[in-house]
Order: C-alpha cells, then structure tokens, then sequence
C-alpha cells in the first residue's frame, strides 16, 4: 500500500469527519465554483501564544485536508462541518510527503 492511499484509509476512518469545502468567489464574470465533498481531520483545540513575558491561550480551528481533495486551498475559501463554517485564513501548508494539508481557519 502507497502512502497515499495509507492517507485516504485515514480519512476514510473514523478520524475523519465529513465536509464541504467552498473555493472564495471573486464574482461575475468568474463562474460561481462549486461546492466540494470532502473529508478532513479537525484540530479544534487551543492554542498557546507568547506575546511579550506572556502567554495566552485562544480557541483555533485547523484541519487536516488531502491535496487529492482540494488541490488550491487559498484564503477566504470555506469549509462547513457539521453546520459549523469556517474560514481558511493564512497559507496552507503540506506535509513532507506532499499528500496532506494544514488548514488554519477561523469560524465564519
């Protein structure tokens, strides 16, 4: 079995949840994109951030997504789990073997 079909076995699994991810539209006269039925891997918990002597603790959301999946994710796109939208925001970023992204997003 290949890596990347390791990954879509994870996916597939019970870590993964389903989801829609949404391209950002620019408006006319670029077409509407279409919505996209994936599955990912949410990160929902905190994070901790230093600023300064401090430290201080912030909800983030994040996700796991597959390249197969989404091939560009970019800022402004959207991905809804269970009801729940968020907004990417940052640079995706792949992992070493180039089959996964991570997600930063925040809820819409």
């Amino acid at each position: 079995m290949t890596f990347a079909a390791d990954a879509s076995a994870i996916f597939d699994g019970p870590l993964g949840v389903d989801a829609t991810y949404t391209p950002a539209w620019a408006g006319p006269p670029d077409p509407e994109p279409e919505d996209l039925a994936i599955r990912v891997m949410p990160d929902l918990s905190d994070s901790q951030d230093g600023f300064g002597a401090g430290t201080f603790v912030s909800a983030s959301a994040g996700f796991w997504v597959l390249v197969s999946d989404v091939a560009a994710p970019a800022a402004g796109d959207t991905i809804t789990v269970d009801g729940a939208t968020y907004t990417v925001q940052g640079e995706p970023v792949r992992d070493e073997r180039r089959l996964k992204w991570r997600i930063e997003a925040r809820p819409a």
